[in-house]
């Protein structure tokens, strides 16, 4: 073997290994452009799955904030058809025929009979219904004093130091309070 065959083998040997290496770079770049775009392809679902949870929990949310608001604007609309109601109630009250209108404050004031006191009406009823309630409360202590009350209607007693509220606007309050889920039964159903 001459130094020409030796030198064409070790030649020959060089890119053999060189084309080995190559082949294994290649290979090994293969592989790793394979792992990068497995690697990307999955950060890429994680986020678009991340991105799809968190528009489902915003949409939830602002879904549920619609529906509070709703159930705002619904309730604030019963409240007021709830006041309007008890409004006429006042109304239709204070404007009952005299006599009817009398005997409801006469029977409101039969527990104060036998006490006394002095009872404020507003201008209307003082106007209207003075001289018939001073008869039907004849032989009670109760008096109507001329001091005019500004309220819808019923009346004010004052005995002493102390006052009864007895105004329409009281007693409605006062019943309110009890009725309102009823009332509201019969309005909303």
């Amino acid at each position: 073997m001459g130094i020409e065959n030796i030198t064409a083998r070790i030649l020959q040997e060089a890119k053999d290994e060189a084309k080995k290496t190559q082949e294994a770079a290649a290979a090994q770049k293969a592989a790793m452009l394979e792992k990068a775009a497995q690697d990307a392809a999955a950060a890429e679902a994680k986020m678009a799955e991340k991105a799809t949870e968190d528009a489902k929990v915003l949409l939830e949310r602002r879904n549920s904030v619609a529906e509070l608001e709703a159930r705002k604007l619904r309730l604030a609309a019963k409240q007021e058809a709830l006041e309007e109601t008890f409004q006429e109630a006042a109304e239709k009250i204070a404007s009952l025929d005299g006599s009817v209108y009398l005997d409801f404050i006469v029977k409101t004031l039969e527990p104060y009979r036998e006490e006394g006191g002095e009872i404020s009406l507003n201008a209307r009823d003082y106007a209207n219904l003075k001289d018939s309630l001073e008869k039907a409360l004849a032989g009670s202590k109760l008096t109507v004093g001329a001091e005019q009350a500004n309220i819808a209607g019923g009346f004010i007693l004052k005995q002493g130091k102390v006052y009864v509220n007895a105004s329409l606007e009281k007693i409605l309050e006062t019943e309110k309070k009890q009725m309102t889920g009823e009332v509201a039964g019969i309005l909303f159903g």
